[in-house]
This record gives structure tokens, C-alpha cells and sequence, in this order.
């Protein structure tokens, strides 16, 4: 069975009991556990969790959308579909199926999901994997080594995709990936140039002794790879007493460091609809657990994809679905790890 860090065995024997109305708290703060440690659009993570009798419900959590970034919660969704893939798995791996309803209540468009617990079941080892993966998963902001991908990693993650409901392309010819990189680099510039957007973002930094339990620390953000194809948006560039550094204090040698753009993807889905945008996290977290498996990280480049007339041009130029998200595929020398609100900051009883 997979390994439950803060679990006692004895309370691993209790949650493996049917849950019914002897259920504690634990299962539930298991399961959330689990689900805050997705990535989120900007490091928000827009989720809240409320607990019921018979499960969970995911609720998006409006006081931390970025209404400048994403207007229509677009990337909210999707962060909360990652989340909710994270619970499923928690939900398995206490022995359980999860029965899940997306968009339950028309009347409350903030409840996302329903998941309650379903018959007793014995997780696959896959399903273990992925879950002791969990932690491991992390967000890459700047260069890749340029050890190459496993062969069969692009295929393999394209399948999982479809799999979840949404497609994974992987960019093949060179003349693609630089046009997506053109518009990269023009949403950008669009984008450092707006005030709103650059204000809306340093709310999000929090200073090397910040007391904040999520959010960008200043300073320990990889630099953007100068010259790159592919810009990363440094959020901490401009926070007050901000500097270039790796993790660990070490300040990056700009002429020595590996420059790698690694594997270019694009997550898309048939259509753009609310539900759309949750199957598209749940597949973003199915695929970069995956890959994590094999010691490949992620960074993501949303801006693109924020600004309409890029988002367009982008589903124009490669004859694809809708675009839900831009992510490069690649092995990093050391993670860096983000800051996560505490279970008890998500996790409520109504």
C-alpha cells in the first residue's frame, strides 16, 4: 500500500473502515492534503474545500482570482481541475472509488465538484505512484538541462491527455515552435507594459522574510533565460529588495547555465466551456505527474493565453482545439519548491 506521511498506522486501520456516520475529520484532511499541493495559475490556489458527510465539494475561491490576468476564471478552473485530480487520487489510495460530479449545481456556479465516497477499492500501483508523486511535482521557472526526454515520454503523456478528456500536442517542427514563441514573447510585452497586470502579479511576491504561507518569494525565483525563446514571466524581478539567485543562495552564472528550451506542448480541448476548463487540470496534473515520474518538470507560459487575440492565433496558426495551456517539458538540476496554504485555511464544514 502507499506510503501516508502523518498518518499513524492505527488511523491508516480506522480510514480503511466503510465511511459512514463513525467518519472522522481525517479522511477529509487526508484527501485536502493532497489536492492543495497542484499547481495553480500564479501560485493563487483558488480552491476551498467543504467537508460533507458522505465526501467533499470543490468550490473556487473568487476572493483569489486575478481579475486583470484571467477575467473569466479560465485559469482558476483549471488550477481547482488539478487539485480535484489530486483528490481523486488521495480518494483511491484510502481504498476508496470517488464518484465525481463536475458543475453539480447550476443555481451556485462556484461549486465545482462532488466527491463522495464510493465502494471499497484497492488502488493500482499506477494510481499509488502518481499519488506518492505528489510532492515531488514542481513547477520549473527558467532553463532546462539539456538531457533529452525518455523516447516514449511525448507519446505516452499525449495519450494521457486524451485519456482525461483534453489533447496534449507536442510541437514537432521547429517553424511551430518558433511561432509560438513569437507570441510568447508579443503577450509579454503587452503584458509588462499594463500596470494592472504588473500590479496584480507583485501582490502575489512575498519577501524573502515574508510570513505568508503561499504566494512568489522574491529572490528565489530562477532568473528568465536571457535570450530564450521561450520568456519567463519573473514575477519577483521587481519586488522591493528582489535578486537573482538559484535556490540556495547561489546566483546564476549567466554565460555557464544550461539554456535548453526543452519539449514545447500545448494542452487543448474540443471546446471552451466551464467544464472544458476542469477536465483541462485534471489532464494538466494526470500528465505532469507522469512525467514527473521520470524526473521531468514543467514551467508554464500562460501569457499567450490570457490576452484573446493571441489565444485566437494561436488555435489559427496550429489547426488545434482550444488552448488551455502552454507548458516545455524538460530534467532541472534542483527543484524549487512553492509555498502552500495549510489545510485548515481550505478545508471548512459549510
Amino acid at each position: 500500500m502507499v506510503s501516508v506521511p502523518g498518518l499513524a498506522a492505527e488511523r491508516w486501520n480506522k480510514l480503511a473502515n466503510p465511511l459512514g456516520s463513525e467518519r472522522t475529520d481525517l479522511a477529509a484532511r487526508f484527501v485536502v492534503r493532497a489536492a492543495i499541493l497542484a499547481p495553480s495559475i500564479h501560485d493563487t490556489q483558488p480552491w476551498r474545500f467543504v467537508e460533507r458527510p458522505d465526501g467533499l465539494e470543490l468550490w473556487a475561491d473568487r476572493t483569489r482570482l486575478l481579475p486583470v490576468s484571467d477575467p473569466g476564471g479560465r485559469e482558476m478552473l483549471i488550477s481547482c481541475g488539478a487539485a480535484l485530480f489530486n483528490a481523486q487520487l488521495a480518494v483511491r489510495c484510502l481504498g476508496f472509488t470517488p464518484r465525481v460530479r463536475l458543475l453539480p449545481d447550476p443555481a451556485n456556479p462556484d461549486l465545482l465538484a462532488r466527491v463522495t465516497w464510493g465502494s471499497r477499492s484497492t488502488p493500482r500501483p499506477y494510481e499509488e505512484l502518481l499519488y506518492r508523486t505528489i510532492p515531488r511535482r514542481h513547477t520549473h521557472r527558467g532553463r532546462f538541462l539539456t538531457t533529452p526526454l525518455p523516447p516514449m515520454l511525448p507519446a505516452v503523456l499525449a495519450g494521457i491527455g486524451r485519456e482525461e478528456g483534453a489533447g496534449l500536442r507536442v510541437l514537432k517542427y521547429e517553424a511551430q515552435r518558433r511561432r509560438l514563441a513569437e507570441h510568447v514573447r508579443a503577450a509579454e510585452a503587452v503584458q509588462a507594459r499594463d500596470p494592472r497586470i504588473a500590479g496584480e502579479l507583485l501582490a502575489l511576491t512575498v519577501p524573502p522574510d515574508g510570513k505568508r504561507p503561499d504566494g512568489f518569494a522574491s529572490g528565489v525565483d530562477p532568473v528568465t533565460a536571457y535570450g530564450a525563446e521561450f520568456p519567463w514571466r519573473d514575477i519577483a524581478a521587481d519586488a522591493p529588495g528582489a535578486f537573482l539567485q538559484r535556490g540556495g543562495g547561489q546566483e546564476i552564472d549567466h554565460e555557464t547555465a544550461p539554456a535548453a528550451v526543452g519539449t514545447v506542448a500545448l494542452l487543448t480541448t474540443r471546446e471552451d466551456r466551464r467544464v472544458d476548463w476542469l477536465l483541462a487540470g485534471q489532464a494538466l496534473q494526470h500528465v505532469l505527474l507522469h512525467a514527473a515520474t521520470q524526473d521531468v518538470s514543467a514551467a508554464f507560459h500562460t501569457q499567450p493565453l490570457e490576452l484573446p487575440d493571441l489565444r485566437a492565433a494561436i488555435r489559427r496558426d496550429l489547426v488545434c482545439g482550444h488552448p488551455q495551456m502552454l507548458l516545455r517539458l524538460g530534467h532541472v538540476a534542483r527543484r524549487q519548491y512553492s509555498r502552500w496554504r495549510p489545510v485548515t485555511d481550505v478545508l471548512s464544514t459549510k
